[in-house]
């Protein structure tokens, strides 16, 4: 496990899928330990794989892939309780930025459009369409069908939240990707900060006059996140990194620089730290590898002169013959 600079992110690698880490934070039970107090154990558990694969494909393929495909590129993906983060970096273009932040919801949403016949043909499914009121309390023997109504409803869920324009959000960098050209990256993000911390505000009232706690506690959060992101921003060199060690709004990283260089230079996110650390201990293993393959080389070599080919172990040879096919390699 590598630990982070704030526990709030510690996590534990769980693979890698198109060349992309998988990371789990260590806080992903309490989704579970929140939802067996509030549901049914089976739905809880339900909601809970469902919520994982889901953000899972949302962070994959509408993130890193999206990036990657339109110039940009993406490492790793940390599911965490409240959703995913993507280390990814897209291009300098508004098509790499507008799109690989459209490309999260937009794969939960294409889950949708595939489930709604199924849905639609299933008695009481148009309930899912509420994405802040469960819509099946317990499995019957309907199972099935109640399976398919709980993946719309996460999904769909994912979708509509994901497009709110507030940070740490899709549409938050959506509105940032329609900016570019408009002024300094700073004042960009200020713009995009303040749309946030409105709209935050105003969710946040539909929350409280709806009497829906799970409205006004994702509207606080992401109200919390803005302002703190807003005071990381205007008074960036005070503050080593934003929230409890996180730079939220660099949930990907970009690759963005102003074009005026006597602009003072925009203060690396967490990820964009902790990316070039991981990249400077991957250059240190691999020295070290071609520092002990050379030694190896220099062995055998040594072996041959000495006592011939014959005196060679099957693994030597393929050693010595993988290093000769190499340096022809390089010298062709």
């Amino acid at each position: 496990m590598q630990p982070s600079h704030s526990p709030l992110f510690w996590s534990f690698p769980a693979g890698s899928l198109f060349a992309t880490r998988i990371r789990v934070s260590l806080w992903f039970p309490l989704l579970l330990l929140i939802l067996l107090v509030r549901f049914d154990p089976k739905i809880a558990f339900a909601l809970t794989g469902i919520f994982l694969f889901s953000t899972l494909l949302h962070e994959l393929l509408g993130h890193v892939l999206v990036s990657r495909s339109t110039g940009g590129d993406g490492s790793e993906i940390m599911l965490w309780p409240f959703g995913g983060l993507a280390t990814v970096r897209p291009a300098n273009t508004f098509k790499s930025q507008f799109l690989t932040a459209a490309g999260g919801p937009f794969t939960n949403f294409m889950i949708c459009l595939v489930l709604l016949p199924p849905l639609l043909a299933i008695s009481g499914g148009s309930e899912a369409f509420n994405p802040f009121v469960l819509p099946v309390g317990e499995f019957t023997d309907k199972w099935g069908q109640e399976l398919i109504v709980l993946i719309f409803f996460v999904n769909w869920a994912l979708t509509i939240v994901n497009l709110l324009p507030i940070y740490p959000l899709d549409g938050g960098r959506m509105v940032e990707a329609c900016l570019i050209g408009q002024g300094t990256a700073t004042e960009r993000k200020t713009i995009c900060l303040k749309i946030g911390t409105v709209a935050a505000i105003i969710f946040s009232a539909i929350g409280l006059m709806t009497d829906n706690v799970w409205i006004v506690f994702l509207a606080s959060t992401l109200l919390v996140m803005n302002i703190l992101e807003g005071v990381s921003v205007q008074y960036g060199e005070t503050f080593d990194d934003s929230f409890m060690g996180y730079d939220f709004s660099q949930g990907y990283t970009s690759l963005e620089k102003s074009a005026n260089t006597t602009h003072k230079p925009v203060r690396k996110s967490f990820w964009e730290r902790r990316r070039e650390r991981r990249e400077q201990e991957k250059a240190k293993l691999l020295a070290e590898q071609r520092r002990r393959d050379e030694e190896h080389l220099d062995e055998l070599l040594a072996k041959v002169h000495q006592q011939g080919m014959s005196s060679l172990t099957a693994q030597e040879k393929k050693f010595l013959e993988r290093k000769s096919k190499t340096m022809r390699t390089k010298n062709g």
